[in-house]
Formats: structure tokens, C-alpha cells, sequence
């Protein structure tokens, strides 16, 4: 169990390069099971989640090549095994993204109910209606299995019941070696599933309308390998944007496509936030008065999460800390999940957070908080972690965050680029 010990007070400054997109390479590694051929990737994330998609994959009869400069080569051509081992799936939501290229490749699949973040019921419908859909059988004695009597998927038009990102890309990766075309309407398109779209289309896929919510993919016979290079985590800028905004620092976040920040940064001015876009580059200036502006009403403003391009779950747990730091008051929404809240509601009322919690889905915030440090526990949402050492940073004396090892899920570099940035944090393993 690793620990973080947090000095509160500094200001974030200077520069820093956006971390490659954790979601874009988890998804990724799964597909290039569709491949023919090897297939080199740059800009991979050394987290312990790209770890764990790794240790799978070399389980079913894949070989990985770890090259320098954040490289790796991913050789699917031995792979052979369509089981997923209970041990590793345990381990990573992610591995349910298996399923689908498996299915593609070899006709079946297979995979237990997986680990990841708890944030509340993540029902499967979606994916696995999709699935059948497409000619699959569903098993779920024992896990989930999947196996179609086609010797390939058909085409067919499918209408999912929500816009599912785990259950798009696995439609995805299930339809590119299908047979004619498959259209998918209310498609899930973050910036990770247009990832995957590009990534699947440079390997010789037929995928059109990237980036909307109805994809139409035309069967190909087999995929090639090549090269590819993951794009920057949109979720790591936003982070980095509120970090230094809540310390009042001054930051340059390098690398950041900002084309995908635009509904982000709309929603962090309504704290009279000022960023500034300079060409791939983000600025964020010194000093900010920071208020919660009300709507144009004149009535309380909120932040709610929604599907992509509204505003996405995994900041809703930070923009939170940026609405206590803030004169006013703000509602905090997370429809998406059921307990997104729960656990860090008491965590941050121990550091004297004025805020309330009105049902499972909805926090105020009274007024700016004046925080102070706090032994607290990390919660088993690694977001609602990324924002206790945001409040750490922000709180008077010295945060201790007991039990921080899920944090390492997503942000693998967190302690050293903080440190970096002006900010005392470290690990501690002896509390």
C-alpha cells in the first residue's frame, strides 16, 4: 500500500509536456490482436494499467517488445488462447475490450467480470446487444463468453442504448474483419475512441464518420501492421489546467490538442477562469480570482457530466475542488455514476470542505473552503483521488493520503512531474 504525503501552499509553475492518454492505449493494445502484422507504438503511458492490458496479452500467446523513448512493439501473430485468465482480468476494467477483436479474429471470447474503478453499476447492455446484433452468442454462466457460428460477424445497422464508450469500441474492433457494413447510431466519440478509429484505419480498416456519433464501418478482410502514435490525454490536461488554477500558479501545458479541450475549458471560465490557447500549447496565467459566476438568470450555476463533447465524468471530482476554491457557490453534478461522491464526501469534510451533498448525484458547494490538512483515505475512484491531492496542495499544513496506489492507474508520473512543477509531494511507505 503506497501513501502520499502532501505540503500544502505552493503555486504550480512552469512547463510540462500532457501525458499520453491512458484510455486511447488501453484500447489499443486489444486491437492490434486484429492485425496481420506487428505493430509499433509510440507514446505509450507507463502505468500500471498499461501494465496489467500488457500481462494479458502476452497470456493469450502475444509478444511485446518494450523499446526506449516511451516505445513497444506488439507482435499478435501467435496469439492463439481466446480465454482471458481470471487472475489478470480481476485486475483491469479494460480487459472486457478483449472480447471484441477476439471475437473478430477467431469466432469466440471469453472473460470475467473485470476490476477497474468501483463507480457504480457500469451495466454491459449496451456492448452486449451490440454483440448479438452482430450474430454473437452470449454466455454468462461463468464470466462472459462470447462466440459467433459465422465464420465472420455480418453487417447490420445497430442502435445502442446508450452512448457506451467500452461498448462502442468493442463493437468497433468486433465489426472492422465483419462481413458488409455496419453502422452504429448513438456511438460513444471521445477523443480515445477517435484514437482507436484512426489507429484501426491506418492498419488498412474502413471506418467513416470518426469524431460523430453514427459510424458506419465497412468489412475488410484483414488488418496490416505499422506505426502509431497515441495522442495526449485530454483528461490529464484538464487536471493540470485545474491544478494550477487552485494554487494559483502559472502554467504552459505543451502538447495539448486543444481542439479537444474546447467544452473543458468552457466550463472551468465559469470559475472567471482565464486560459489562454497558444497554437498545441495551454497557458494558464498567475493569480486568478476565482468565483462562481452565476448563470444568466442570475441563478447558481452548475457543472454536470455528460457524453462526449459535454463535459467528461473522470473531471468532475476536480472541477469540484476548483468550485471550493472559488468565491460562491456552484453545483457539482455526476449523472453518469451512482457513487462517484460518496466516498469523497467524508474525506473531504475531515478537511473542512464547506460543502454538502444533496443526494448521491449532487454536491454544492456553500462557499470557498478554507482547507486543512488531514490524514485521509483514498477512495477506490482514482479521480476522486487525483482531487484529494489537489485539495492537499491547496489545504494548510501537511495532507497524508493513505492507500494511494490507484492513482498510479492513470497518472504513473504524478509524484515526480508535481515535484517538478513547485509542489512537496512524496510517497511515504512507512505511515
Amino acid at each position: 500500500m503506497l501513501n502520499l504525503q502532501i505540503e500544502g501552499g505552493a503555486k504550480l509553475k512552469g512547463e510540462i509536456n500532457a501525458q499520453p492518454n491512458k484510455n486511447s492505449i488501453l484500447k489499443i493494445i486489444p486491437a492490434s490482436i486484429l492485425c496481420s502484422e506487428k505493430v509499433t507504438l509510440d507514446n505509450v503511458p507507463q502505468s500500471s494499467s498499461v501494465k496489467a492490458l500488457l500481462d494479458i496479452y502476452t497470456s493469450i500467446g502475444g509478444k511485446v517488445e518494450i523499446l526506449e523513448d516511451n516505445k513497444l512493439i506488439l507482435d499478435p501473430r501467435n496469439i492463439t488462447i481466446t480465454k482471458i485468465p481470471d487472475e489478470l482480468a480481476v485486475k483491469e476494467r479494460s480487459s472486457l475490450l478483449f472480447l471484441g477483436p477476439l471475437l473478430a479474429k477467431f469466432g469466440k471470447a471469453s472473460v470475467r467480470d473485470s476490476g477497474g474503478c468501483k463507480l457504480g453499476h457500469r451495466p454491459l447492455d449496451t456492448m452486449f446487444q451490440g454483440l448479438r446484433m452482430l450474430g454473437a452468442e452470449i454466455d454468462k454462466t461463468n464470466g462472459y463468453s462470447v462466440k459467433s457460428n459465422n465464420k465472420r460477424l455480418k453487417g447490420t445497422n445497430i442502435w445502442l442504448l446508450e452512448a457506451s464508450v467500452t461498448g462502442t469500441e468493442n463493437l468497433i474492433m468486433a465489426s472492422v474483419l465483419a462481413e458488409g457494413t455496419i453502422t452504429i447510431y448513438n456511438a460513444a466519440c471521445e477523443p480515445h475512441t477517435q484514437d482507436l478509429c484512426n489507429f484501426l484505419n491506418a492498419m488498412g480498416a474502413n471506418i467513416e464518420g470518426i469524431g460523430t456519433n453514427k459510424l458506419v464501418i465497412n468489412g475488410v478482410d484483414q488488418l496490416k501492421g505499422g506505426y502509431w502514435k497515441i495522442i495526449s490525454d485530454h483528461i490529464d490536461i484538464g487536471c493540470l489546467i485545474i491544478s494550477a488554477l487552485v494554487t494559483k500558479g502559472e502554467l504552459t501545458i505543451h502538447n495539448a490538442i486543444p481542439s479537444h479541450m474546447t467544452q473543458i475549458i468552457n466550463n472551468i471560465k465559469k470559475f472567471n477562469a482565464k486560459v489562454e490557447i497558444r497554437d498545441q500549447s495551454i497557458y494558464v496565467p498567475p493569480d486568478q480570482d476565482l468565483i462562481c459566476l452565476k448563470n444568466f438568470k442570475g441563478d447558481i450555476d452548475k457543472v454536470n457530466d455528460q457524453p462526449w463533447p459535454g463535459f467528461p465524468a473522470d473531471l468532475i471530482p476536480q472541477i469540484l475542488i476548483l468550485a471550493m476554491c472559488s468565491e460562491g457557490q456552484m453545483r457539482i453534478y455526476s449523472n453518469m455514476y451512482e457513487i462517484q461522491f460518496i466516498e469523497l464526501v467524508g474525506q473531504l469534510s475531515k478537511m473542512r470542505a464547506n460543502i454538502t451533498l444533496t443526494n448521491p448525484n449532487q454536491i454544492i458547494t456553500l462557499s470557498k473552503s478554507k482547507l486543512k490538512s488531514d490524514t485521509v483515505y483514498a477512495p477506490t475512484i482514482l479521480q476522486a483521488t487525483h482531487s484529494l491531492i489537489l485539495a492537499g496542495m491547496v489545504a494548510s499544513g501537511t495532507t497524508t493520503i493513505i492507500g494511494a496506489d490507484n492513482i498510479f492507474r492513470r497518472f504513473p508520473n504524478i509524484v515526480s512531474d508535481l515535484n517538478k512543477l513547485g509542489v512537496n509531494i512524496s510517497i511515504k511507505n512507512d505511515l
